[in-house]
C-alpha cells in the first residue's frame, strides 16, 4: 500500500511542474459553461423550458458536469500505456513490484485531486460571471448516491482505458479504439447534451450502459433534478466496474506474453 500511496504523492506533486496543463484544464471547464451558456441561451430565448429543464437549472447541469468530467484524467492512460507498448517501453511495468492497472489508476488518482481545486475555482467563477443561481439538491443521502457513483464511475474509467491501452499487446495500432471512445465517452456520458433530451428509447438502452451514471446521473442528482432508480443505477454502474477490473486483469496476463520489448 506504501507504493502505491508515494506514486499518489509524486503524481500530486508533479502537477506543480506542469502548471500549464493544469491552467488549460480549468480553461476547458470554462470553455465547456460558456459554450453551454451561449447555446441553451439562444435555445432557451423564446422558451421557458426544454424536456423539463429551466435555463437555470440547465447551466446548473452543465457547470456540475463539466466539474465532473474534468475530474476524470483516467484518458491518457490508454494511450500512455499503447505508446510504450509500441515503443518497447512498457517492460518498466513489468518490473516494477506493482500491478500495473494499479500503478496506473493511483497515478491519475494523484493527478485528479490536484486538479479538483482548480476546476472547481473554475466552475465557481463561471457561476459568479454569468450570474447562474446555481441548484443543488439539499438531501444528503442523494448527495451520498452521487458521490458513490462518482468514484466507482471513476474506478470504471480507469478499468476501460487501461483495458484499451492494454489492446496494444494484441493489435498494431489501438488508435481506431481510443478515437471511437472519445466520441462515445463525450456523448454517452451527457457532458455533450443531458440524456434526458434524448429520445425516450435511447434513454432507456443507455441506462444498462454504464457511461449513464459516470457523470450524467450524479450531476442531475446534484442539480436537484429528479432521478429514479437510483440504487439500481448504483448496482448497475458496480456490477459493470467489477467486470471490467477483472477483463482488464484477465486480458493483461494473456497478452503480455506478446510482448517482445527490451530495456527499461
Amino acid at each position: 500500500m506504501k507504493k502505491y500511496l508515494e506514486v499518489f504523492r509524486l503524481s500530486f506533486k508533479m502537477q506543480i511542474i506542469w502548471r500549464f496543463d493544469v491552467a488549460m484544464t480549468a480553461v476547458g471547464t470554462v470553455g465547456r459553461i460558456l459554450a453551454a451558456w451561449i447555446l441553451w441561451g439562444a435555445i432557451f430565448l423564446n422558451r421557458q423550458t426544454v424536456s423539463g429543464f429551466s435555463f437555470n437549472a440547465m447551466l446548473s447541469y452543465y457547470i456540475i458536469s463539466s466539474f465532473l468530467s474534468s475530474l476524470d484524467m483516467s484518458d491518457q492512460i490508454s494511450g500512455e500505456i499503447s505508446y510504450t507498448i509500441r515503443d518497447g517501453q512498457f517492460s518498466k511495468h513489468m518490473v516494477t513490484p506493482m500491478n500495473p492497472q494499479g500503478f496506473f489508476g493511483v497515478m491519475v488518482a494523484g493527478e485528479a485531486a490536484f486538479h479538483l481545486f482548480f476546476s472547481f475555482t473554475a466552475a465557481l467563477l463561471c457561476v459568479g460571471v454569468f450570474r447562474i443561481n446555481l441548484t443543488l439538491t439539499n438531501d444528503p443521502l442523494k448527495v451520498l448516491y452521487a458521490a458513490a457513483m462518482i468514484l466507482t464511475g471513476l474506478l470504471f474509467m480507469i478499468s476501460f482505458n487501461y483495458f484499451l491501452g492494454i489492446l496494444a499487446f494484441k493489435y498494431q495500432n489501438v488508435d481506431g479504439f481510443l478515437y471511437i471512445k472519445g466520441n462515445l465517452i463525450s456523448f454517452a456520458t451527457g457532458v455533450l447534451v443531458p440524456i434526458a433530451i434524448l429520445p425516450g428509447y435511447i434513454q432507456n438502452i443507455m441506462r444498462f450502459l454504464p457511461f449513464y451514471y459516470i457523470t450524467y446521473q450524479p450531476a442531475m442528482i446534484l442539480a436537484g433534478q429528479n432521478v429514479s432508480g437510483l440504487k439500481m443505477g448504483f448496482v448497475i454502474l458496480a456490477v459493470w466496474t467489477a467486470a471490467f477490473l477483472i477483463i482488464s486483469q484477465v486480458s493483461y496476463h494473456r497478452f503480455r506474453v506478446k510482448f517482445d520489448g527490451v530495456g527499461i
